[in-house]
């Protein structure tokens, strides 16, 4: 092989490892950690960990039955390898999601789930009928924007563990599922 070709080769491999299409970077997002690993199993959680922006499905067909968490609540990350946020009702919080790939047409939303029951409370806090969306305005309203913590939420989320804030953005054509998710808890 030449060393041109063994360049290439190089450079396209740690594209496809790399590559991936979106990711909450603000706020910080759940992480991988021990419990993780543990829960969803060695082949899902090193898999997800080589594209942290990648969609979930690659993650279920690499590890079929092996996985033994919920990889499509806040990607499988747990909540006991990360730590809750103190948020006070009718706080604004930015979000900067970092869009690698956009896959059009697809669906987002964020919303605030209830982690025990995997349900969303409430209506979702911003939601895009086509996201991403290339011709939002500059700052890119899709992938910088803020949302309003509901002063509704009473004692729903009032300790660490209780809810989570998704981001959440569906890729229809491509049937593919990204998530981010960011623990929390409300105190009066």
């Amino acid at each position: 092989m030449t060393v041109a070709l063994v360049r290439l080769l190089t450079v396209v491999t740690a594209a496809a490892v790399v590559l991936g299409h979106a990711v909450m970077q603000v706020p910080t997002p759940r992480r991988a950690g021990s419990t993780y690993t543990e829960r969803c199993g060695d082949t899902y959680a090193e898999f997800m960990e080589t594209d942290k922006a990648g969609p979930i499905e690659n993650g279920v067909k690499k590890a079929g039955s092996e996985i033994g968490c919920n990889p499509y609540l806040c990607r499988g990350y747990q909540y006991e390898d990360n730590a809750a946020t103190e948020y006070t009702p009718g706080q604004v919080i930015d979000f900067h999601i970092d869009l690698i790939a956009g896959h059009r047409p697809g669906y987002a939303n964020v919303s605030i789930v209830d982690l025990e029951a995997n349900k969303i409370i409430s209506s979702p806090l911003r939601s895009w009928d086509t996201w991403p969306n290339a011709t939002a305005t500059t700052p890119r309203s899709d992938i910088d924007f803020n949302v309003t913590i509901p002063t509704t939420l009473g004692a729903a989320c009032s300790a660490g563990g209780k809810c989570a804030i998704q981001w959440y953005w569906y890729a229809i054509n491509n049937v593919q599922t990204y998530e981010s998710c960011v623990d929390f808890y409300v105190v009066p």
